[in-house]
């Protein structure tokens, strides 16, 4: 009884018949793209179907190669030191080393220093003097501008090149194909279907249908998806516009009049210093011309509550925003009329380290709501409802900010640790003031990365922009 035939298809048997009628034994992978004519993608993954039915090697090994430096490439263009020397000399048998350091400058020594090398010139009493027939020196030099050229050297002038900053050395992967003997009749070709021709033909009959396992499952496909950070911001935005809320953006560049003045934040508070503010160079300030009325308004408020001089200079440096509540400070500059419902979401920036609960660069969701009958428990009544909404269940807690009173603190619980997640308050007489508002206004202000955090039970929030796909397949579409 005859050995069992190894079954292989189409495209494995055309790559063994060619090799087979080509009488080629040993090849490379780069070659076998040529020989075969097959991309050299499909053509490795082909061959690793044929060494996993033991038909041929595949043996993989590191090549030393070398390359041509920035700096090989600019001595090829302009001429090696050594090369521009010996030009010196070709109505000459001496010159002044003074004269070569003034028209080589850095590049005279290292020229000095090869030529010597290569026992082409001798120093004496200040002068350079040609040793050889000059004929003979450009022979030599010659000799290395080719060997540097075709990047083709013995191991001196491997180490001398390299030591000189020409060339630099590199591993290339290369895979070398071993075909097994008589492998071509080892094999018979499967096929998954019967066609037309085949079955009218006879055809069928010299061939083996492949088996199938009805037990295996279908290959898992994973079809384009948004990031999940990305999806939970839009069901963020849903959520808002479902409870009535507009949506608002404002710039993430901002001046200090609407980062901090119009929240009522005093202008030597802790929160402004370079530990947690960054600011921009250039321009650092903008031209408040236009908003004189404002900082006059502003500024009053300021100095008859905190008790100190306001400097306008302040308002108008440039930040890279702390919060997204700069823009409800720009909403109710505009004076919307009651009842008011605005949100925003968006990027804001701190001068944090990075760790498990901050990042230097994160997500706000920033809200505002106002009527003339508005009060504190509406508010807690919108934070419970968006909490309920999220799955997420909030608790609160008495705060402190500059610009609302009361306030509030907001936490959900995160791997059994109660974090804090927003502030919200309603704001303060001063700052309803500074934008010309006469009606209640409610406000907060969420970390939307701890809000996911919240939701998904993850406790470090680096997570959020990791890259390994398992992790991100993890997550399944809501």
């Amino acid at each position: 009884m005859g050995e069992e035939k190894i079954g292989v298809s189409e495209s494995e048997y055309y790559v063994l018949k060619t090799l087979s009628d080509k009488k080629i034994k040993e090849f490379n992978l780069d070659d076998g793209e040529r020989i075969l004519n097959i991309d050299k993608s499909k053509l490795a993954s082909i061959l690793r179907l044929l060494e996993s039915k033991k038909l041929l090697k595949i043996v993989e090994n590191n090549k030393k190669i070398f390359k041509l430096s920035e700096k090989g490439k600019k001595a090829l263009e302009e001429g090696l030191p050594e090369e521009k020397l010996i030009k010196f000399f070709k109505e000459n048998k001496s010159v002044d080393i003074s004269f070569i350091k003034n028209k080589l400058g850095e590049e005279a020594n290292i020229a000095i220093g090869q030529a010597k090398k290569l026992k082409i010139i001798d120093l004496n009493e200040g002068k350079i003097i040609l040793k050889i027939d000059y004929n003979e020196a450009i022979k030599k030099i010659n000799e290395i501008v080719e060997a540097l050229k075709n990047m083709s050297f013995d191991k001196n002038l491997e180490k001398e090149f390299i030591s000189r900053g020409l060339i630099s050395e590199d591993y290339v992967k290369e895979i070398k194909v071993i075909v097994k003997e008589d492998a071509i009749n080892r094999v018979e070709i499967l096929t998954s279907k019967l066609d037309h021709e085949l079955l009218a033909k006879g055809l069928w009959r010299n061939l083996k249908l492949r088996e199938y396992d009805i037990r295996s499952e279908p290959p898992t496909i994973y079809p384009a998806r948004k990031h999940f950070f990305v999806e939970f911001i839009e069901e963020l935005k849903d959520i808002m516009k479902e409870l009535g809320f507009k949506e608002a953006q404002g710039p993430l560049v901002e001046i200090e009049l609407f980062n901090f003045d119009m929240l009522f934040q005093p202008q030597d508070h802790p929160a402004r210093e370079i530990h947690d503010t960054l600011w921009i160079k250039d321009p650092t300030n903008a031209n408040l011309n236009n908003m004189k009325e404002i900082v006059e308004r502003v500024s009053r408020i300021h100095e008859l509550g905190w008790k100190y001089k306001f400097n306008p200079d302040i308002s108008s440096r440039y930040v890279l925003r702390s919060q997204t509540t700069s823009v409800s400070a720009r909403l109710l500059l505009n004076k919307p009329i009651p009842p008011v419902r605005f949100f925003t979401i968006g990027k804001v920036y701190r001068s944090d380290v990075i760790d498990a609960s901050h990042l230097p660069e994160f997500h706000q969701l920033d809200g505002i709501m106002g009527d003339y009958d508005y009060n504190f428990r509406d508010l807690l009544g919108f934070l419970k409802e968006f909490g309920d909404r999220l799955g997420i269940e909030i608790k609160f807690k008495p705060g402190y900010f500059p610009f609302t009173e009361p306030s509030v603190e907001g936490y959900a619980k995160i791997n059994d640790k109660w974090i804090e997640l927003f502030g919200a308050g309603l704001f303060r007489p001063e700052v309803l003031e500074m934008a010309g508002i006469d009606y209640k206004v409610g406000a907060w202000g969420m970390g939307v990365e701890r809000l996911i955090m919240a939701r998904l039970g993850l406790s470090d929030i680096r997570l959020l922009y990791e890259t390994n796909y398992d992790f991100l397949r993890s997550f399944k579409v809501r």
